[in-house]
């Protein structure tokens, strides 16, 4: 009774596979039918639309006609624009690069007006140098300005009217006889000033570190002792003119100092300081001392022709 159960059971689960395997089958077909139907529609369609295009050419050659002419007058347009506007950029940049400007509360040297993109997505760009506290230090920060150009270029052609068109972006150029431009540009001078000194002072050091160090190794050598007088002359020379770059530094710095605190009082206020600018900053104290600098450099090198000419 067993081993016939057990075979009615295989069959019976042979049968269900069967009738399983013979339902899929249909709905296959289908999935497979309805594909074939959607690419024969496609294709009519597309067979429909190549006739209708070829019985009315004309029509559909002068749609592209059209499409092409729109296009090349859209390029050319916007490539006449993006030269306009380079134009217009560099007139700007030989006219005011070098000027001083406030852009909204703080007060900037305008470094140079350019052009970046085409089209549509063409931008002005204004690079500007801006006095900042930065760690603890004043410093000149550089930073870009970038400004969208109306879309008629006509009325920012001229300089007067670029002027404008930054004045009702926040950004306002200032005449070089306002207090404000002579200030901001003394202080850009005064931290180019002070860059310059801590330059010199780190080649003095230098200096004055070999000097001693071939002083050391002269006493006692009998190659070198005749030139210790003329090292002991150039070593007190680097310790003099180390002393005037260092006075120049400070003074540089307690000037910028006193120039950033000028430009953060409220515009109101300035006109009754009385605020002279015109004694703060002289240009001949830099002149004399790149003069005396390069004399103690020169200095240094006669020195080292003639050690080199006794090793000889």
């Amino acid at each position: 009774m067993a081993p016939w159960s057990g075979q009615r059971i295989g069959e019976r689960e042979t049968l269900q596979g069967w009738q399983a395997e013979s339902c899929a089958k249909p709905a296959g077909s289908a999935l497979l039918m309805a594909a074939d139907i959607t690419e024969g529609c496609g294709a009519l369609l597309l067979m429909g639309v190549l006739v209708l295009a070829l019985m009315h050419w004309k029509i559909v050659l002068g749609l592209l006609l059209a499409v092409g002419i729109v296009a090349g007058i859209t390029t050319l347009v916007q490539a006449l624009r993006t030269a306009r506007l380079r134009s217009i950029a560099r007139a700007a940049h030989r006219r005011y690069a070098g000027d001083i400007c406030r852009i909204d509360d703080r007060f900037a040297l305008l470094e140079g007006v350019d052009a970046q993109g085409s089209g549509h997505q063409a931008r002005l760009l204004l690079r500007v140098a801006t006095i900042t506290a930065k760690e603890g230090e004043l410093a000149l920060v550089h930073d870009v300005q970038r400004l969208i150009p109306p879309q008629n270029l006509r009325p920012i052609a001229s300089n007067l009217a670029f002027a404008s068109f930054l004045e009702r972006e926040g950004i306002t150029m200032l005449s070089d006889l306002a207090v404000e431009a002579k200030a901001t540009q003394a202080a850009i001078n005064c931290l180019r000033e002070a860059e310059w000194a801590r330059q010199s002072l780190r080649t003095m050091a230098e200096l004055i570190g070999s000097t001693r160090e071939t002083l050391s190794k002269a006493r006692g050598n009998e190659l070198l002792e005749p030139a210790i007088p003329q090292l002991e002359q150039a070593l007190a020379a680097f310790r003099r003119e180390e002393r005037k770059l260092a006075g120049h530094l400070q003074e540089s710095a307690q000037l910028l100092v006193k120039l950033h605190d000028f430009l953060g009082v409220p515009e109101a206020l300035r006109p009754i300081l009385n605020f002279n600018l015109d004694g703060l900053f002289d240009p001949a104290r830099r002149r004399d001392l790149e003069a005396s600098f390069q004399e103690v450099v020169s200095l240094n090198q006669a020195f080292g022709e003639l050690a080199r000419d006794r090793l000889r």
